[in-house]
C-alpha cells in the first residue's frame, strides 16, 4: 500500500495524519493473485472504505468480509421496494440490439436489384419521398411491441435551423385528462423552440440526418416526428418513457425486417407519463428527448457517416446519452440535475446494496445486482465534470479506433494523456463508493462543477449521499467493475490481509 494523495489525511504510506481524509492503493498488475496487507496507524475511530476496481478483464476474487457493510434487514427490504429488479423490458432490449447490430445486417446484404436503386429514387415500387402532412391529418404508426396505432397530426413548427418539427398523438389518447392542447404545445416548445432540446443536442453533437449513402435509406431532407403513444396502457408514468429505434430509418419495402418500419426520422414519448405525472413529467420528458435525440445523431454521425465499424457498442452509446442528459440538465431545469439527482444517488443504493458490481463494458440494466443505467450514467457524469465539454465532443466523434473501449481512451487521452479509461474509472469509483467530501482536495477524485458552451454541470459531493452497500463480497468481479466493504469505528491499528486479482486496483479511504 501506497498514499495515494498529498496534502490530504494520508501522512505517509502507513499513518493516517489524525484528521481530513486519506487515500493509499495497492495495484497489481501482474497476471497471478497478490496478497495486500494494510497497515495503518492512527485511524482509531474512523472509517475505511475499501474499493476494489477491475481495470481489466473478468476475475475470480475470494471472499473478503463485509460484515461491518451490512445495513439492517429493514433497510435491505425498504430499499428494494423502492427499486425492484426486473430486468429490462424484452421489448426495448431488442430495440437496443437493432440499434447496436441489428441495422448492420439490413446494410451487409448481397446487393440486389431493389437495394442497388437505393441511391436513386424508388426502392421497389415504394417513392424515396418525403410526405407533407398537414395539422389534422392522420396515419398510423408502428410501434416497438409491433402494434400499429393510428395518429393524428396535432401541431407542427420549424427548428432555429430550419428542421420541421411534426407532434403526433395517438387518436384515443388525445383529449381532456388525456394529452391536452396545452400539453402538446409546452412539449413542442420545449424540444424544437430557440434554446431547446433539439438546439442543445445538435449545438453540441450535429444534425440528426442528412444525405448517406448506404442502401435503404430514407432521404436526407427530413423532418423529426415526436410520436405520443401509449406504450403499455398500465395506468401508470414512467417506465419507458421514450425510445428510438433506428428500424424507421430504413424504408419500408413491405416485408421482412423493415416491415414495421414507419419510413421517418422519429421519436416515441409515453403520452401517460405527460398527463399523469404532471411538471413532473414533462420535465422528465425533456431528459428523455434529450438522450433519445443523441441516439438518433449518434446513429446518423457514427453509423451512417463514419461507417459500420465505428459504431459504438450499447454500454458506450448509453453513455453518452445519459452524458447529453447531465449537460442539459440545468437549461431544462435550473433545480435538477440527472447525475446528481438521480443517477448517482440510485448508484449508491440499487436493490438496497448499490450497483457497483455492474461491468462498464457489460451493458446490464434492471438486473438484481446491478444496473448500467446507473453505473455507467454516474460514470459518464464523472467524466463530463473532470474532463468537459471539450472531451465529450471529442468522444462522439472519435475515430481513431473502432472498438469502443479503445474509442473512450482515446478520447480520455487527448484531454489527459496521461490517463485512460480504467484510471479515470478508478478515481470514480473512489470518489463514489467512498464517498470523498467534495472539499477534501483530491481534484481527481472529485465531481466538480462546470460552466462551458452554455451549459452548467453542478457539483457533487458524494459524502452527502445515502450510501448502501453489499451483504457479500462478488464470486467473480466483472472487467471495469468495482466491489466497496467498509470498516467502521477502526479500533487501534489498522491491519488487515486481502487478495488482490490481477488487473484489480485495491482503494482504501479513510476518514
Amino acid at each position: 500500500m501506497h498514499a495515494a494523495c498529498t496534502n490530504c489525511g494520508a501522512a505517509d504510506d502507513s499513518t493516517y495524519s489524525g484528521s481530513g481524509v486519506g487515500l493509499w492503493q495497492a495495484v497489481n498488475s501482474s497476471a497471478q493473485n497478490d496478497t495486500v496487507t494494510i497497515a495503518i496507524n492512527g485511524a482509531t475511530g474512523r472509517t475505511a472504505t475499501l474499493v476494489f476496481t477491475n481495470e481489466g478483464s473478468s476475475q475470480s476474487m475470494s471472499a473478503v468480509p463485509v460484515s461491518a457493510s451490512v445495513m439492517s434487514s429493514a433497510d435491505v427490504v425498504a430499499n428494494a421496494a423502492t427499486h425492484p429488479s426486473t430486468g429490462e423490458d424484452p421489448r426495448v432490449a431488442a430495440v437496443h440490439e437493432f440499434n447496436t447490430n441489428g441495422w448492420k445486417a439490413l446494410v451487409n446484404k448481397p446487393s440486389t436489384a431493389g437495394a442497388a436503386a437505393a441511391s436513386a429514387d424508388v426502392i421497389g415500387a415504394v417513392q424515396r419521398v418525403v410526405a407533407t402532412y398537414n395539422i389534422g391529418d392522420t396515419r398510423d404508426f408502428w410501434l416497438m411491441d409491433y402494434t400499429q396505432r393510428h395518429m393524428t397530426l396535432e401541431a407542427t413548427t420549424t427548428t432555429s435551423d430550419g428542421t420541421k418539427v411534426n407532434l403526433w398523438v395517438e387518436t384515443t389518447e388525445y383529449g381532456t385528462g388525456k394529452i391536452t392542447p396545452t400539453i402538446v404545445n409546452t412539449l413542442l416548445q420545449n424540444y424544437a423552440g430557440a434554446g431547446g432540446v433539439y438546439d442543445m443536442v445538435t449545438g453540441v453533437g450535429g444534425p440528426f440526418w442528412g444525405t448517406v449513402t448506404m442502401p435503404g435509406m430514407i432521404p436526407g431532407a427530413q423532418p423529426v416526428d415526436l410520436v405520443v403513444a401509449n406504450f403499455n396502457h398500465d395506468g401508470q408514468p414512467y417506465g419507458t418513457v421514450g425510445y428510438f429505434w433506428a428500424i424507421n430509418n430504413f424504408v419500408n419495402q413491405g416485408s421482412g425486417a423493415t416491415s414495421v418500419s414507419n419510413s421517418d426520422l422519429s421519436l416515441y414519448l409515453d403520452s401517460e407519463t405527460l398527463y399523469l405525472a404532471g411538471t413532473a413529467g414533462m420535465q422528465a420528458m425533456q431528459t428523455v428527448m434529450a438522450h433519445e435525440s443523441t441516439h438518433m445523431q449518434n446513429f446518423y454521425r457514427r453509423d451512417m457517416l463514419m461507417g459500420v465499424q465505428y459504431a459504438y457498442d450499447t454500454w458506450l452509446e448509453e453513455t453518452t446519452a445519459m452524458m447529453m442528459e447531465d449537460w442539459v440538465s440545468f437549461n431544462i431545469d435550473p433545480t435538477y440535475n440527472s447525475v446528481r439527482d438521480n443517477r448517482l444517488p440510485q448508484y449508491l443504493t440499487y436493490n438496497g446494496h448499490g450497483s457497483y458490481t455492474c461491468g462498464l463494458t457489460t451493458w446490464d440494466p434492471a438486473d438484481t445486482t446491478c444496473d448500467s443505467y446507473t453505473t455507467n450514467g454516474s460514470f459518464g457524469g464523472f467524466l463530463n465534470r473532470q474532463l468537459g465539454l471539450t472531451f465529450y465532443k471529442t468522444l462522439l466523434n472519435d475515430k481513431n479506433a473502432t472498438a469502443s473501449i479503445d474509442v473512450l481512451n482515446d478520447a480520455i487521452k487527448q484531454v489527459r494523456p496521461d490517463s485512460s479509461a480504467a484510471q479515470e474509472l478508478r478515481h470514480f469509483t473512489v470518489a463514489a463508493s467512498g464517498q470523498v467530501p467534495f472539499g477534501a482536495n483530491m481534484s481527481l477524485y472529485a465531481f466538480p462543477s462546470r460552466a462551458e458552451g452554455g451549459f452548467t454541470l453542478p457539483s457533487i459531493d458524494p459524502s452527502k449521499k445515502t450510501r448502501d452497500l453489499p451483504s457479500a463480497s462478488p464470486g467473480v468481479l466483472l472487467g471495469y467493475a468495482s466491489f466497496p466493504a467498509v470498516r467502521a469505528n477502526i479500533s487501534g491499528k489498522y491491519q488487515e490481509t486481502v487478495t488482490l486479482p490481477p488487473g484489480v486496483t485495491l482503494s482504501v479511504v479513510v476518514q
